[in-house]
């Protein structure tokens, strides 16, 4: 099956990007592992990231929130946040190739350094409601014919994480 894919977004983007946890309660290697903060160094930018994963009560309302904002300095905002006892706890290199489906769509083919290949699909158009935002995407993955059985809701971090520390 092949789609045309409308618009393409940006050609082999890199983006190195660094995780960090708090010391207490940390982000990473709890029971719970459902938020994050990244730097993301794309060119000449650095982006400050928070993430949080909202499971919900059904498939219908799993959700991430994303909190985002450019920072000038990237040495001076690492000490910030570990003089605030928020310590760096992996890092990601991968290059993406993104493209917008039907103006809904944000689909993106990434090749994450000591991970492998993974496709992310995500909803564009930021209007959309959380459970109709889910169902397209469900409709989507379902079209595409891709096993939504080997879905990675927790990201590419965590399973950095798992893999530095053979879990």
């Amino acid at each position: 099956m092949s789609i045309f894919l409308k618009k393409h977004l940006n050609i082999n983007k890199k983006q190195d990007d660094i995780y960090f946890s708090p010391e207490n309660p940390a982000f990473f290697g709890g029971e719970i592992d459902d938020e994050c903060i990244r730097i993301r160094i794309q060119k000449d930018k650095y982006i400050l990231c928070y993430k949080k994963i909202y499971m919900g009560n059904s498939e219908a309302d799993i959700h991430i929130v994303e909190y985002e904002t450019e920072v000038s300095n990237l040495e001076a905002t690492i000490n910030i946040l570990k003089g605030v006892r928020i310590n760096k706890i992996c890092e990601l290199i991968k290059d993406r190739d993104s493209f917008i489906y039907k103006d809904i769509f944000e689909n993106s083919l990434d090749k994450v350094k000591g991970l492998g290949y993974f496709i992310e699909i995500e909803i564009y158009d930021k209007n959309i409601p959380v459970n109709e935002a889910n169902q397209l995407l469900l409709n989507l993955v379902k079209k595409l014919n891709l096993d939504i059985t080997r879905r990675n809701l927790k990201g590419y971090s965590y399973l950095m994480y798992d893999k530095l520390n053979k879990k």
